[in-house]
């Protein structure tokens, strides 16, 4: 009877992760390579000058776009530092790469930077101009080397180098009714600001460089 039971229990446990590894989806990402937490040190451009030290918060994310095209990622930094949440297109590969474009007009709002004011318009298409750093970034050159960094308990780490280049300027507002069900009160009109335009003043450029290790996920190796 014993072994009835313990074969009829070796049955259902076969059967169980067959069931497991059938439903089971295999996601992929076409920027895999470049993807992860980074810990980073800042410096200006020819890192003669270092501006931030690592630290545990100090940390860049990067991370494929709702489309998973490749070369095509989000680079976030999480310690607002710039502040920095921007869409990148790249030319290269994970060990030489930079924007497809360093034209303003051709790269994508920073949208940890571009966000209208808190005063709230009083009409429709009313327009407000608002001086702000670092609407749009590109990526002179970067390189993410296969274990060519050492985390603080002595583990070989992939190593990661990014100049890039802030544009600044000015961004343009203009104010649109809000959809009665996105009123505080329904029966008051309400309006607010949304992103028009951008004019870029290339005397703001700033240039700094990303230097750093990727994040093993053990504590040991945080800083």
């Amino acid at each position: 009877m014993k072994k009835n039971i313990i074969y009829l229990l070796l049955v259902l446990i076969s059967v169980s992760f067959t069931s497991c590894d059938e439903d089971l989806e295999i996601w992929d990402s076409n920027t895999l390579d470049y993807s992860g937490t980074y810990f980073y040190e800042l410096y200006n451009e020819d890192m003669t000058t270092k501006y931030v030290e690592y630290s545990h918060s100090n940390q860049i994310l990067i991370y494929n776009t709702a489309n998973n095209n490749v070369n095509e990622l989000w680079m976030e930094d999480t310690a607002n530092i710039f502040p920095l949440k921007s869409k990148f297109f790249l030319n290269g590969s994970t060990d030489d790469f930079s924007s497809e474009s360093l034209d303003f007009s051709e790269l994508t709002n920073n949208i940890n930077a571009v966000v209208p004011p808190s005063t709230k318009p009083t009409g429709l298409n009313q327009t407000v101009n608002v001086a702000t750093d670092y609407i749009r970034a590109a990526v002179l050159e970067g390189k993410i080397l296969k274990n060519e960094a050492t985390t603080v308990s002595g583990n070989p780490v992939d190593s990661i180098y990014t100049k890039i280049v802030l544009y600044s300027g000015e961004v343009k507002y203009t104010s649109y009714e809000v959809a009665e069900a996105d009123r505080v009160d329904p029966d008051v009109v309400e309006f607010a600001w949304e992103y028009d335009s951008a004019t870029y003043d290339s005397t703001l450029d700033e240039i700094y460089v990303i230097s750093g290790h990727r994040k093993t996920g053990f504590a040991e190796d945080d800083h």
